[in-house]
């Protein structure tokens, strides 16, 4: 009889149990204005980027000389945009899957931020503001320190190489 009350008390004390603390963390980590993201944690280099205007698209990919960091989900970069200026950018990368198998590593997720450099071309908001915000999705990859990452904003689709340290 007493085996079966330690069982039974045993289950009722599991049933009660405050979820794991690791799981709570998490869930504070990711708030919904966050979109139930984390920060990246592909730090690296971007060295180069490559943009398609999606309007344009018989004209082919451009070189934006692209210079810039990533950072512990934080980014800065500066790049010659399609039209000619430099523009400017800063913001955050966050993931909502990665993965990672030997060398080969991959992510989806987002970067938001600011950006400055663009006029009317870019759209009506880019006419009158000179420093605007942006939401991109990322698909990024990479393989050993090599990184590529694949981004779409407004009327650009860009690849982006980079090097990870």
């Amino acid at each position: 009889m007493w085996t079966l009350l330690a069982i039974g008390a045993g289950t009722n004390e599991a049933s009660a149990q405050v979820p794991d603390a690791s799981v709570g963390q998490n869930a504070a980590k990711r708030p919904w204005w966050l979109l139930w993201s984390r920060a990246s944690q592909e730090d690296r280099l971007l060295l180069a980027m490559w943009t398609l205007h999606i309007h344009h698209a018989d004209e082919g990919l451009s070189n934006d000389n692209l210079w810039g960091v990533m950072f512990r989900g934080a980014f800065a970069a500066t790049f010659i945009t399609t039209h000619g200026p430099r523009g400017y950018s800063l913001g955050l990368e966050r993931k909502w899957v990665s993965g990672e198998r030997g060398p080969l590593a991959g992510m989806l997720g987002f970067r938001t931020g600011l950006v400055y450099g663009y006029d009317e071309r870019l759209g009506w908001v880019a006419g009158k503001y000179p420093i605007i915000p942006f939401f991109q999705p990322v698909v990024y990859g990479r393989l050993g320190p090599v990184s590529a990452d694949l981004t779409y904003t407004w009327v650009v689709v860009s690849l982006t190489a980079g090097l990870r340290f």
